[in-house]
């Protein structure tokens, strides 16, 4: 897959219409010299703290390149790594574990393509495309598995501890089996070890038609404002659009070849919201822009506006989407 880092932005126009404000490559990407197996990073969104409306947050500040979000905010980011089977090294990391390393952050990753394997004290564990994982503030590492690069797309979300506490029923993370999409969630023990809570898939499934392919599955949900790293777990009763107690929610959806949601796909939610493809083609309606299609490995920002996703071609579609509340 060619490493684009393509990303289209959506918000409203001076008269208030829902419109693409741009589409291509973010600020300051750095593209591989080759495009299929070079290391790449794209940053498609970042906020420096709690979003108190649509329109909040941007590009990444000038200066030093920085991965993680100040406390409140959040980064999202698309990165490849060239293939090589040694762990990445990070600063700090000591020489027995290289790469070994926590961030106060909770954490989403899905691989697009290639395969990688994620590093815990437990052992290490091989993801493969469309394979999600939850990480809060844990202690990992990561190793590309053969000579072929790896390209995911990681969401980051700091708490702010002065959020308020999370008045919205979870269960804790269970997997019910092998099935699509794979979800590990990773955890520390009482000791501070690293350790994988859950391993297959989650639970919490909606297929609104009988037969019809489609399939909307809760990777996780905070339940409200982030206040730690490991905070969230699976949401109980129906399906709700919105990230329960206006905190943060990620996806993933499955549209099979040929579904056209018609009228009845049109909705808007108060959120700023990532979407990104894992596989297949996807194409954005807006009510007052032409639509437009993006593949695997690109990336949509929505802020607030009325749309329509609908897949394109002869394979079904599958994309996770970070919702971010916002107030």
């Amino acid at each position: 897959m060619e490493f684009t880092g393509r990303r289209i932005v959506t918000g409203h126009d001076a008269e208030g219409r829902d419109v693409i404000l741009s589409d291509g490559p973010p600020p300051g990407i750095i593209t591989p010299a080759d495009t299929s197996a070079g290391f790449g990073l794209a940053h498609w969104l970042w906020l420096d703290g709690t979003a108190r409306s649509v329109d909040d947050g941007g590009e990444v500040p000038a200066g030093p390149r920085r991965l993680e979000p100040p406390a409140g905010g959040c980064s999202v980011m698309l990165i490849r790594f060239p293939g090589g089977g040694d762990w990445i090294p990070v600063d700090g990391d000591e020489p027995d574990r290289p790469g070994m390393h926590a961030t106060d952050t909770l954490d989403f990753m899905v691989v697009i393509d290639g395969r990688i394997t994620l590093g815990l004290d437990d052992g290490d564990h091989e993801l493969g495309p469309g394979d999600v994982v939850v990480q809060r503030g844990n202690l990992h590492r990561w190793r590309v598995v053969g000579d072929a690069p790896c390209t995911y797309a990681v969401c980051m979300v700091r708490p702010d501890p002065d959020a308020a506490a999370s008045t919205v029923t979870l269960s804790g993370a269970t997997a019910t089996g092998a099935g699509r999409p794979r979800r590990l969630v990773a955890a520390t023990r009482d000791d501070g070890t690293s350790y994988v809570l859950a391993d297959g898939s989650p639970p919490c499934v909606l297929s609104p038609g009988a037969d019809d392919g489609v399939k909307l599955v809760e990777l996780w949900q905070s339940g409200g404002p982030l206040s730690t790293p490991d905070q969230g777990g699976d949401p109980e009763g129906g399906w709700e659009l919105e990230p329960r107690g206006g905190g943060v929610a990620f996806r993933w959806v499955r549209l099979p070849a040929g579904h056209d949601p018609g009228e009845a796909g049109w909705h808007t939610t108060a959120t700023i919201d990532v979407d990104i493809v894992v596989s297949g083609r996807l194409e954005l309606s807006l009510p007052d822009s032409a639509a437009v299609v993006i593949g695997a490995g690109e990336a949509v920002v929505q802020r607030g506006t009325h749309h329509k996703w609908q897949p394109v071609g002869g394979d079904a579609v599958e994309f996770v989407s970070l919702m971010l509340a916002v107030g």
